[in-house]
């Protein structure tokens, strides 16, 4: 276990996080938490964070010339994520100066690449830490394809292995008896530009069942979420959520339609004091 990495079955809270590690392939955003990303409680939300990783995550695989952009114009492909574990240890207010780093750490078997990320705060301290895989999905037939050369020949100069964050090895499963959940309607202003519902907005519907109440009162250390399918424009989706075994953790599920699940979800949290 990495310095910083949570065990999933200790329900301790994290006092430290990794530094990011040094790499001519990592990119720096800087910015300042927006009035459109805090809940009610003043806090950056964790659909938010999600949402300020995928940007940097964006200009990077820009840089690199390896953007979705470029993939889907010159190859007819795009990324997808699959998983994103996130841990925290605090959580930055409104108008803030934050930084993320992000960096791709590992290819595995020509199908999966793995990409770190790191929020900082003004004095470089790491806020929360992010270890994420993702793959290539053909925009004609969305199914996987292997990760082009082209993409691999820009990643020659990858971190050591073993630098980067480790992804847990339990994969979070949907609620079994399912206590609280949610119905939407996916809207134009859910998509993205791979025209499916964006991933963001996957763990964004599945915290709702959780409620006012709970979520204006409290602050998640860590989120792991598996995404197993795309969901489209006036799809019918069902959020649901339930207590784990553990205090302050929570299993949640995102279906479409009678029962197909989108997206699985843990999530652990800890009071506002």
């Amino acid at each position: 276990m990495i310095a910083g990495q949570e065990d999933p079955h200790n329900p301790r809270t994290i006092d430290t996080l990794p530094a990011p590690p040094t790499s001519p392939l990592s990119e720096t955003l800087h910015d300042r938490v927006a009035a459109a990303t805090v809940g009610p409680h003043g806090r950056l939300t964790l659909p938010h964070l999600i949402r300020l990783f995928q940007e940097a995550a964006l200009r990077n695989t820009d840089r690199l010339g390896i953007s979705s952009h470029a993939l889907s114009r010159d190859l007819g492909l795009t990324w997808v994520l699959h998983r994103q574990s996130i841990q925290a240890t605090e959580w930055p207010a409104l108008g803030d100066a934050v930084s993320v780093v992000t960096l791709p750490t590992f290819i595995q078997r020509g199908l999966i690449t793995y990409r770190d990320f790191y929020l900082l705060d003004a004095a470089k301290r790491v806020m929360a830490c992010s270890s994420s895989t993702w793959s290539v999905m053909d925009l004609n037939s969305r199914r996987i394809r292997p990760i082009p050369q082209r993409v691999t020949d820009k990643l020659q100069d990858l971190p050591p292995a073993g630098s980067g964050l480790a992804v847990p090895g339990e994969k979070p499963a949907p609620p079994e008896s399912p206590t609280a959940e949610r119905t939407f309607r996916v809207q134009f202003a859910h998509l993205d530009f791979n025209n499916h519902l964006t991933n963001p907005a996957f763990p964004e519907l599945m915290l709702e069942p959780l409620d006012l109440p709970f979520l204006s009162t409290h602050l998640p250390v860590r989120a792991d979420m598996i995404y197993h399918r795309e969901a489209r424009y006036g799809d019918l989706l069902t959020a649901v959520t339930a207590k784990a075994a553990h205090s302050g953790h929570f299993a949640h599920g995102l279906y479409r339609g009678e029962g197909e699940l989108l997206a699985s979800m843990a999530t652990r949290w800890t009071p506002i004091v």
